[in-house]
């Protein structure tokens, strides 16, 4: 067996862009397959599906493709070629293929070899999530990099030449470039301020060992670095995250399924648990093809492809979470629906926006004199998860750091901080796609910056009218379909870096769950086509990054409109079913009252983080309009 173990070691090396490349041809497939799943003319389809793929094999050979991915892609025609198989056996092919085609998109994403999913860490993310962590304590959110530094320093380095000898700043003024001088300053202040001479020591030994030994780090790559936005982990993240920091060892190896690993490599198995456990109750939950048509989508994803799964600390617990709050859903249990999603929220911050669905089919059903009381439950369950959260944060690290936290985040949100890995509404609408200037743009400009910080008023504008008339239409969604377009407001209102996208993966498991709906064949496919076009972006034209976030906003944008269209279509065609045509007829005053201070609330916060300032009392609103609600909602009953 020499010869497999040669081929896997061979296959493993595969670089990123080329296993992109892959997947623009699964996507592919994946997308046929999505839209003939419930119809009767698989055979016609499949064989136009086979010359598809046949075509892409064709260029891929004269692009230059190793032999280990013409025959990836001579073996996935073949398997389509068999397509009129799959009508006589009335769907059960079907769902094989569906199988092959998941199983084949996981080994490519693992590059078709061990080496990835066994040795491999991320020393770029584990710096600074593991190291900050462990030595919150003493560093805080500003003084990652210049400890760093400080050790590099002291231990024969800078290890770059004279270029680039800048590095990222932060305090409480925000972000700012300065000198390395600067850092080494600031380095000494903080060891002789916050580290004892032993935990000091331990700090450069772990530092030391992720920079230069385990993988270790290029200079180019150790120069982005120390210019990135250092550790934005929540206060609860932290928390929870703090003793695998400590338990773990980073400097010292062992052995994982009969190979030699960093031990370090233990708290990346974190996140491979976390997402095994979340899809196989996805199975449980909705059944086991929306399972595999969620991991599909999830391993074809241009988001997922970094921080790579198990290479990373604690990265991915986040959308496990979202992930589980569905399942909860759909299976009656709101209260632990809340629950999870609370978790997730304390942990990102940004998965609270996946409230917003239940909360607008909530105030409509108000509207209309119905109490949908699940939802109550689960907002009850939400509140209670996030108020025992960071109460156990504050209690550990104080108010002020999660103050800093917040106002971190609110800097790095500005136009001037926006990168080109981030995507949203606002790199859509500063983007002119076809009109843009040749060449292809690469990077985001100052000029681009700052038609961005221009059009904050527009943007916010049309973000909040969308989530509002898709917060109407979702009013006959079921509960866990509400909750599954959470996504919509992060894309409005919201310029996340690329890789926290793949929250995408609650809206495949909605539309994965009832194919027979012409929507969500729409919707699938969508998301699978936006897959397809991210990979051929980054395979083609890989120095191009703007492009690719430009043009991928315009899709989403366009993803949310036909969504929308096709739940208020929908939810028209229930209500008129029910001869329910009266929507607004008043609500018991207690509970519009209730839900008016919530509003209040949730507006006067979100100002205050845009403007960088937290305020504490739309948190007591938040209380009362839920004390009202439950009131309006006894008295209703009584």
């Amino acid at each position: 067996m020499d010869w497999l173990t040669d081929y896997l070691t061979f296959a493993a090396d595969v670089s990123r862009t080329e296993s992109e490349g892959n997947k623009v041809y699964i996507a592919l497939a994946a997308i046929v397959l999505a839209l003939i799943w419930p119809t009767q003319k698989r055979l016609q389809l499949g064989q136009a599906m086979a010359f598809a793929v046949i075509g892409g094999i064709f260029a891929a050979t004269q692009m230059g493709y190793e032999i280990v991915h013409l025959g990836f892609l001579l073996g996935l025609g073949g398997i389509v070629l068999v397509w009129p198989a799959l009508a006589a056996a009335k769907g059960e092919l079907a769902r094989l293929l569906l199988v092959v085609l998941t199983l084949v998109s996981i080994s490519n994403y693992l590059r078709w070899g061990p080496k990835l999913a066994v040795d491999r860490v991320d020393t770029y993310d584990l710096m600074h999530y593991y190291l900050n962590a462990k030595y919150f304590d003493e560093l805080g959110y500003y003084d990652l990099y210049p400890a760093c530094i400080l050790a590099d320093v002291e231990n024969d380095g800078p290890r770059w030449d004279k270029k680039g000898n800048i590095y990222m700043a932060q305090d409480e003024k925000g972000h700012a470039l300065k000198p390395l001088s600067h850092a080494v300053e600031r380095g000494r202040v903080v060891r002789s301020n916050n580290f004892t001479p032993a935990r000091w020591k331990e700090f450069e030994s772990d530092f030391l060992y992720l920079h230069r030994q385990v993988y270790g780090m290029s200079d180019s790559m150790w120069r982005q670095m120390i210019q990135d936005h250092g550790f934005n982990g929540t206060p609860v993240w932290t928390l929870i995250a703090r003793p695998f920091a400590e338990a773990i060892p980073a400097n010292q190896m062992g052995r994982f399924m009969g190979r030699d690993v960093p031990v370090i490599k233990l708290v990346g198995l974190l996140d491979v648990a976390l997402l095994a456990i979340a899809f196989a109750l996805v199975g449980w939950a909705y059944g086991s093809e929306t399972a595999l048509w969620a991991m599909l989508w999830l391993t074809l994803s241009y988001s997922l492809r970094w921080p790579t799964v198990s290479w990373v600390f604690l990265r991915y617990d986040w959308v496990a979470a979202l992930m589980l709050s569905m399942v909860a859903l759909k299976k009656k249990r709101p209260y632990i629906a809340g629950l999870l999603t609370a978790w997730s929220a304390t942990l990102r911050l940004f998965p609270a926006f996946w409230m917003w669905g239940p909360f607008a089919k909530g105030v409509s059903g108000l509207a209309r004199k119905h109490v949908h009381k699940q939802l109550l439950v689960m907002a009850l369950g939400f509140f209670v998860g996030v108020g025992v959260l960071e109460a156990g944060a504050i209690g550990r690290f104080g108010m002020d750091q999660v103050v800093v936290h917040i106002e971190n985040m609110s800097d790095h949100n500005k136009a001037e901080q926006l990168s080109s890995r981030r995507i949203g509404l606002a790199l859509g609408l500063a983007f002119a796609g076809p009109f843009e200037k040749q060449p292809l743009p690469t990077i985001i400009g100052p000029e681009r910056k700052k038609r961005i910080g221009e059009q904050k008023a527009l943007r916010y504008g049309l973000g909040i009218a969308m989530m509002v008339i898709m917060g109407w239409a979702l009013r006959r969604s079921d509960d866990d379909e509400a909750f599954g377009y959470g996504f919509i407001p992060i894309f409005l209102l919201t310029t996340m870096s690329y890789y926290y996208y793949i929250a995408r993966v609650t809206l495949a498991i909605l539309h994965a769950a009832d194919l027979s709906k012409v929507r969500n064949q729409v919707g699938l496919a969508m998301l699978l086509g936006m897959e397809l076009f991210c990979n051929w972006a980054e395979f083609t034209y890989k120095e191009h990054r703007l492009f690719l976030i430009g043009y991928l906003a315009w899709f989403i944008a366009a993803y949310a409109i036909v969504m929308c269209a096709f739940l208020l279509v929908d939810a028209h065609q229930q209500d008129r079913a029910d001869g329910d045509g009266q929507f607004l007829r008043s609500a018991p005053p207690e509970m519009l009252g209730g839900v008016l201070m919530v509003g209040i609330a949730v507006v006067w916060f979100l100002a205050g983080l845009v403007a960088g300032v937290v305020f504490v009392y739309p948190i007591v609103l938040v209380v009362l309009g839920i004390i009202a609600l439950v009131r309006g909602a006894t008295t209703r009953e009584a």
